[in-house]
């Protein structure tokens, strides 16, 4: 079943410029066509009966108007379904997570249609990525909980948790932001990568630049693969045949080298566990208890994240770290 994710916030956009992002559910999506809109002539569109103070009907919202506005920066878009006592809202373009504030919001009159393909995002690797493993390079599809990977401090770590999805090319087509992003091989100097690399949009890997030093005051931090595209070594690609994403969960958040590069695993970060399914949010908390409390007490981030527009202000200049692969984790890899 597919779900979105619906946002609870702190104030009335309409009145208020700046409001917080407070709570996210994750609700499944029960229309009989590919739109969310207001009203439906013909089917209730959400299952919303897991919303605290839901008063109206997903067939007619209590209100169905769009406001933009900035999430540290960064555009972001958003429809409102119910304006007070709670008030949610669906975000239709940019990123949003909970405890997010939304800045500068401007209302935008009735909201149009959205096609539910475009709400989604997805922060994995695609099928055919070679990970480095202790025995060599493997795909990442071959991969099974249970089975080591190599990270950049030389430790051996299993995998405990595998997730894939599939979009067709006509899914791809209709919602072109979840295309993958192609790091053409060399992009960031030999073998940097070894072979061209397709991730999600979202996925992040290590950077690193002394700009981004002098102005962050870090030597390495992560970036979303999508704020690195520059339109001839780095694309967003359309495959012919659609793309698998593939997501591997590590004890901890790490970095995992593919194809040459150090890349992240996945983070299960409140946003991306509020758009998970239930049986899939169920086998997550049987093997990481705490995460049923929030994302929090699954740990830190491995290294500190740019935000896109951070990072567009220096993707001319940022490259991959120059780790060489210590001895210890060489020997493991002979």
């Amino acid at each position: 079943m597919a779900t979105i994710t619906v946002y609870e916030i702190s104030a009335d956009p309409f009145s208020m410029r700046n409001v917080d992002i407070t709570a996210a559910y994750s609700v499944e999506v029960t229309d009989n066509d590919a739109i969310l809109d207001d009203p439906d002539p013909d089917s209730t569109q959400l299952d919303l009966s897991g919303l605290p103070g839901f008063t109206a009907s997903s067939q007619n919202f209590s209100t169905f108007e769009t406001y933009s506005g900035t999430i540290n920066g960064a555009p972001v878009s958003f429809t409102l379904i119910q304006f007070s006592n709670p008030r949610y809202i669906i975000v239709t373009s940019g990123q949003a997570a909970l405890n997010d504030t939304i800045e500068d919001t401007s209302f935008g009159g009735t909201a149009t249609s959205t096609p539910y393909q475009s709400l989604p995002s997805f922060v994995c690797f695609t099928t055919g990525s070679l990970i480095l493993t202790p025995s060599g390079q493997r795909q990442v599809e071959e991969l099974v909980p249970g089975d080591p990977v190599l990270t950049t401090d030389g430790r051996i770590r299993p995998v405990r948790w595998i997730g894939r999805r599939h979009l067709s090319t006509q899914e791809l087509r209709s919602s072109p932001h979840l295309c993958p992003v192609r790091l053409k091989a060399g992009c960031f100097g030999q073998n940097a990568p070894t072979r061209d690399l397709l991730v999600s949009p979202q996925h992040r890997v290590a950077v690193t630049s002394a700009m981004m030093e002098l102005m962050h005051g870090e030597t390495v931090m992560l970036t979303p693969a999508k704020a690195l595209i520059n339109g001839q070594s780095i694309v967003q690609d359309l495959p012919a045949q659609g793309v698998e994403y593939v997501h591997i969960l590590l004890d901890q958040h790490e970095l995992v080298n593919v194809e040459g590069i150090w890349s992240e695993s996945f983070y299960p970060g409140d946003t991306t566990l509020s758009a998970m399914e239930p049986a899939t949010l169920r086998r997550l908390f049987d093997l990481f208890p705490d995460l049923s409390r929030g994302a929090q007490d699954y740990g830190p981030t491995v290294l500190p994240v740019l935000k896109p527009f951070e990072a567009e202000i220096l993707k001319s200049e940022l490259m991959v770290p120059n780790w060489q692969t210590s001895p210890n984790l060489q020997k493991r890899a002979a």
